[in-house]
């Protein structure tokens, strides 16, 4: 299997156009899978989504153990582990997520589970990636 996302600009004032790549994938909920916009961010250990989804999800937070976690900027913040269920093309797996108290943050899609399921492709000269499954 074999999927081809094209690349987005962000435009940002230090550093002109930076290529983004947004990816729109499928999260099981208990009425069934909804889709969410992932920013797909290699840089990240694992996937990340602020606390209000959690609740569309199905998620109960209480439930999820509370781990402290720090980011680039090397600020701690509790956030709350667990799972999520995704569908990648017509693929079902599982990947680790933790939910973020802070609701505006992006919801990213971390390495964990995802960098050892698939060849990452990044093609520059057409502003594609394409996931290869292993």
């Amino acid at each position: 299997m074999k999927l081809r996302y094209p690349y987005e600009s962000k435009s940002s004032l230090e550093f002109g156009y930076i290529p983004t790549i947004k990816l729109s994938l499928q999260v099981k909920s208990p009425k069934g899978y909804i889709p969410f916009i992932f920013l797909l961010d290699t840089g990240a250990d694992v996937t990340s989504l602020p606390a209000s989804a959690a609740e569309k999800l199905g998620i109960d937070l209480d439930q999820c153990p509370e781990k402290p976690m720090s980011g680039f900027e090397g600020i701690t913040i509790m956030v709350y582990k667990s799972e999520i269920k995704i569908k990648f093309n017509k693929k079902t797996f599982r990947i680790p997520c933790v939910f973020n108290p802070n609701d505006d943050v992006p919801i990213l899609l971390g390495r964990a589970r995802i960098l050892d399921r698939f060849n990452i492709f990044l093609d520059g000269e057409n502003k594609e990636i394409t996931f290869e499954e292993l």
